[in-house]
């Protein structure tokens, strides 16, 4: 199936992380969370714009506008039908709102980026489940999702695993505890469907998610189309190795959109890793205009411009990133180089 996007907003606004440019661990935290902080809110259901309205939008399908695609099911239904007394689709929170008890209260409750349009049968079956792995021999099958009662696990199906693990990344640091806001936070523990502290898990699983399935262009459409109304972006979908930064195994390192990877641009050139060569070939199906080598700090070590068919690699092993123009896309892969 071919998918075509109009974008509410094609491009991430200039300047919009700046502010979390060049910082690490807390402080990059901290930073994020201010960039995103106190969006414009709508209410959940209401005679005016509320989250029905939105989602009609942000989770429309490509191929039929008018109709909305279901996280758990991608099952393209009536948008306007709305609930419909159980005839229609309803409104999942993916960081369930349990987890915090907050409800459908204008805030954390009807924030768009924590809602999906979903299948009311398979919203209820997931309850407010741990996301994670269904390994139990209890697991059973809906649409491809997996889940367990005594496990109190929901494993969603391979094509939306990503899209949760994003949502949950979005939602720790959104609500950070601030301004009379709950303090929402992953965890490795599995929650009973009684609790309702304000955490969710589990935090090992959803990071592996997020790497098995990249962003794809519904997200990036749907993430444009709720910041052009709620004016706040999920970080995770415009630059998704932040994760590592916050996360992962880059911590003590220093973030910049520079050395920012778009998964949607990968397939384009293939660069083999580990390189143990003088010399990258960037022969392809792609002319270059001007490729750049940024070190880990994000600093320029080579630029090259004109047409750019090689690029000379550093004496250094180490990781580095190689940002690549040609007319108006721009690529920007991982170098890992060993030793010649």
């Amino acid at each position: 199936m071919v998918c075509e996007f109009t974008f509410a907003n094609s491009q991430i606004p200039t300047g919009y992380y700046s502010s979390a440019e060049n910082k690490s661990d807390q402080l990059l935290r901290l930073a994020l969370h201010n960039i995103i902080d106190d969006h414009t809110a709508f209410s959940y259901t209401s005679s005016t714009t509320d989250t029905w309205d939105i989602l009609k939008e942000s989770d429309a399908d490509p191929n039929s506008p008018k109709n909305v695609l279901l996280i758990y099911t991608r099952e393209s239904v009536n948008g306007p039908q709305e609930y419909a007394g159980g005839a229609g689709w309803n409104r999942e929170h993916v960081w369930a709102k349990s987890r915090g008890d907050f409800g459908t209260v204008t805030g954390a409750g009807t924030d768009v980026h924590n809602l999906r349009a979903s299948n009311i049968n398979v919203n209820s079956t997931r309850s407010n489940y741990n996301f994670d792995n269904c390994t139990n021999i209890n697991c059973e099958n809906t649409f491809g999702n997996y889940y367990s009662s005594s496990a109190l696990v929901f494993e969603p199906r391979d094509e939306d695993k990503g899209d949760v693990a994003r949502i949950i990344f979005y939602m720790d640091i959104r609500y950070e505890g601030d301004n009379g806001e709950l303090d929402l936070e992953m965890t490795e523990t599995l929650l009973s469907t009684s609790s309702k502290i304000s955490r969710h898990g589990v935090r090992s699983t959803l990071l592996e998610w997020h790497a098995q399935d990249p962003v794809d262009d519904f997200e990036r459409n749907r993430n444009n189309v709720i910041y052009s109304y709620q004016r706040n972006r999920n970080p995770f979908i415009d630059h998704p190795e932040l994760v590592d930064y916050l996360w992962g195994d880059k911590q003590n390192d220093q973030w910049s959109s520079t050395l920012s990877i778009p998964s949607n641009k990968q397939a384009f050139i293939n660069i083999p890793n580990p390189i143990v060569t003088d010399f990258l070939n960037l022969k392809g199906d792609l002319n270059f205009s001007k490729a750049e080598l940024f070190n880990m700090q994000g600093k320029s070590i080579r630029q090259l411009s004109g047409n750019v068919d090689s690029i000379e690699m550093p004496n250094s092993a180490g990781l580095y990133f190689l940002q690549l123009h040609s007319g108006n896309l721009v690529i920007t892969k991982k170098l890992i180089i060993s030793s010649f």
